[in-house]
């Protein structure tokens, strides 16, 4: 059985609501907002497409992902490239974020979970060195992303 590491390199990016939290691995880079080309017929939670070192992204909004209804979830102030993992046919996608992310060490012993929240189908609610924060399933992300790009 593979021992669990003593501490995660996260960052901790500011959102709409909570912050997202997210392993470094995961982010391939954090780039400046450009408003992002939309597509016809794409749901709304695909806000259209960018350009980013030659490669066309798709942008995605988690918070219109989760079906919240709040203001302005389709404007970011930067973007989070976002490495595809699993399933996902893209090497690479962007998350609409609100701010620059903050390096966090994360403790396992530090994390706990809040009760499950049935209105966020695409993340988890934790609690991390006592601040709230969310941990996005980009498994499931990616699967919608594979179902319309």
């Amino acid at each position: 059985m593979a021992e669990l590491p003593e501490q995660i390199a996260s960052l901790l990016i500011p959102m709409i609501g909570r912050p997202l939290l997210l392993p470094n691995v995961a982010v391939a880079e954090i780039v400046g907002w450009d408003q992002p080309e939309k597509q016809e017929g794409s749901p709304d939670w695909l806000l259209g497409k960018i350009e980013w070192r030659g490669v066309e992204l798709p942008v995605v909004s988690l918070e219109l992902m989760n079906d919240l209804e709040i203001e302005d979830a389709s404007l970011g102030q930067r973007l989070a490239v976002i490495n595809g993992v699993g399933e996902c046919k893209l090497p690479f996608y962007a998350i609409s974020v609100q701010g620059i992310p903050r390096l966090v060490r994360v403790y396992p012993e530090e994390m706990g979970s809040e009760e499950p929240s049935q209105d966020r189908a695409y993340d988890t609610l934790v609690m991390v060195s006592g601040e709230r924060a969310v941990i996005p399933d980009l498994v499931n992300v990616e699967r919608e992303l594979n179902q319309v790009v």
